[in-house]
């Protein structure tokens, strides 16, 4: 019985082994396909475009798809979209147009060429977006660049990945689009300079910065109220000022002078220097006693505003303070 049971085992083996050496592996290997890089919403959105530059790169990525690199080149050719954008817009928000998304205006990009190669044995080809004038788009809209596979110019390619939407994200030394950047309030004063009732209150929460050019940000005077962020508009306008940073101070290489002006129609007054609100942008360096040091960014600001005339003026004595790690600053 046990000899039966070992005939049949080596015969069943032997079968096996030469159903694998007549088996054609090539055959079930995934296919060489041109796609757009993209998440699972068909948005690349892992760049950010550098303020402080006057021009930046950006880049489309047509990758190549495959168990095994390919061992001849691959055409590739795009092309300009719209369907993806006008889908984004329906379901984010259906018929709010004043949320809905735009394609960046043409007078902020240049695209040199919208055909490449991927040469035998490479999975890439990243065509290059130069960025300017990125200082005039609103921080509060979103932006991208929808671009698809021109079909006529490009070898197989797949048919799920074929398009794309490139966000536009931007940021500066002090802020960014990308994500919502908060500084806190830190031992600031807001004084109503009402001779009949002054009120002195201490603000103790934070105030969310936006990136404007490469050395401007805008945020909330005071202690306004943003409210809801989607349907802020007005009081962004109404309730918003421009802090412009400058060159170092002569006292302090760490600290950099302050401008600060209205963003739309709000009245506001920049004040002497007082003790420690003396109108600069600070990196402060916290050491403790056993050595190891906090890094803050810090708005260090004295002014007062307004939002009408018939209103008495707030004066605001203001650290606004951010923690941050130098090394990840640099990654």
């Amino acid at each position: 019985m046990k000899n039966r049971i070992k005939v049949i085992y080596c015969t069943l083996l032997g079968l096996t082994l030469g159903a694998c050496n007549s088996y054609d592996f090539e055959q079930e290997q995934y296919r060489n396909e041109i796609n757009l890089l993209s998440n699972s919403q068909l948005i690349y959105d892992k760049q950010v475009a550098d303020l402080s530059k006057s021009n930046d790169t950006i880049y489309l990525v047509a990758g190549l798809s495959g168990t095994q690199n390919a061992d001849k080149s691959y055409r590739v050719a795009l092309m300009e979209a719209d369907s993806l954008l006008k889908a984004y817009n329906k379901s984010n928000y259906d018929i709010d147009v004043s949320r809905y998304a735009r394609l960046l205006p043409e007078a902020c990009y240049t695209i040199p060429y919208l055909e490449g190669n991927i040469p035998a044995g490479e999975t890439q080809l990243r065509i290059p977006v130069y960025l300017q004038n990125l200082e005039k788009l609103s921080p509060d809209s979103i932006y991208f660049l929808d671009y698809q596979i021109d079909p006529s110019g490009t070898d197989a390619f797949n048919p799920k990945k074929k398009e794309v939407l490139l966000r536009i994200f931007k940021e500066n030394e002090f802020s960014s689009t990308k994500q919502n950047v908060y500084y806190n309030y830190t031992s600031s004063y807001i004084t109503t300079l009402d001779l009949n009732n002054p009120l002195v209150r201490r603000p103790t929460s934070s105030n969310q910065v936006f990136p404007l050019g490469g050395n401007s940000v805008r945020m909330m005077a005071g202690d306004e109220e943003l409210g809801e962020y989607k349907t802020g508009y007005d009081r962004i306008n109404e309730k918003s000022i421009v802090v412009t940073i400058g060159g170092q101070t002569s006292k302090n290489p760490l600290a950099r002078k302050v401008t600060i002006e209205p963003y739309k129609t709000i009245d506001v007054v920049q004040m002497t220097p007082f003790e420690m609100y003396d109108n600069t942008f600070l990196i402060n360096i916290i050491s403790t006693p056993d050595g190891r040091a906090t890094y803050y960014k810090e708005f260090r600001l004295h002014y007062k505003y307004r939002l009408n005339e018939a209103d008495p003026y707030k004066e605001v004595k203001a650290i606004l303070r951010m923690e941050y790690s130098p090394r990840a600053d640099l990654l």
